[in-house]
C-alpha cells in the first residue's frame, strides 16, 4: 500500500497559530533576528490573519501529513490602493517553509502554487515575494522574475 498523500490545503482560523509557528521558523532560518519582533508577536499576529481572513485578504495553505503540518505559505493582498485601483491588485506571498526532514519532496512548490492560484481568485495581476537564495529556482519555475525592486532600510 503507498502512503498517503500529503494534504495541501487552506488552514482556518482555528490552525492560524500553527502558522504563525511556521512563519516564525522561516524567519529563523533565513537569519532574521527575534529581538525586532513585539513580546507578544503571535497574538498580534493572529489577529491580524483573522482580521485579513474574514475579509478575504489572506490565506495561510498549510502541508498536512497525516495531520501534522509540515509545510506553509501565506498569501495576502497588498493594502496598496486595493479599494481604488481594482485592476492593479497585487499579492504578497510568505511564510514559505517546509520542515527539514520533508524538503526536496515538491512541498514548498506546491503550497506556493496553491497560494499564487488563490491569490490569481481574488483578482490578483501581480504577485510579490523575497526569495532566499537557494528558494529562487523554484519560483522561477512557477514563472516568478528577478525584479529591479531597490529597498532603503534605516538600520
Amino acid at each position: 500500500m503507498s502512503p498517503k498523500p500529503i494534504d495541501i490545503s487552506a488552514a482556518t482560523p482555528i490552525e492560524f497559530e500553527h502558522a504563525a509557528d511556521c512563519w516564525l521558523a522561516m524567519r529563523r532560518e533565513v537569519g532574521m533576528p527575534d529581538d525586532d519582533l513585539a513580546p507578544d508577536w503571535k497574538a498580534r499576529s493572529i489577529a491580524y490573519f483573522e482580521r485579513r481572513y474574514s475579509a478575504n485578504e489572506f490565506r495561510w495553505f498549510l502541508a498536512r501529513d497525516a495531520g501534522r503540518i509540515v509545510g506553509s505559505a501565506a498569501g495576502f493582498l497588498l493594502e496598496n490602493y486595493p479599494a481604488i485601483c481594482l485592476r492593479r491588485r497585487t499579492g504578497y506571498i510568505a511564510g514559505v517553509y517546509v520542515l527539514p526532514e520533508y524538503r526536496q519532496r515538491g512541498l514548498g512548490l506546491a503550497v506556493t502554487k496553491a497560494t499564487v492560484d488563490w491569490l490569481r481568485t481574488i483578482g490578483c495581476r501581480r504577485i510579490r515575494l523575497h526569495a532566499a537564495d537557494r528558494a529562487r529556482p523554484m519560483y522561477e519555475s512557477l514563472g516568478f522574475a528577478p525584479s529591479n525592486e531597490m529597498i532603503l532600510e534605516r538600520l
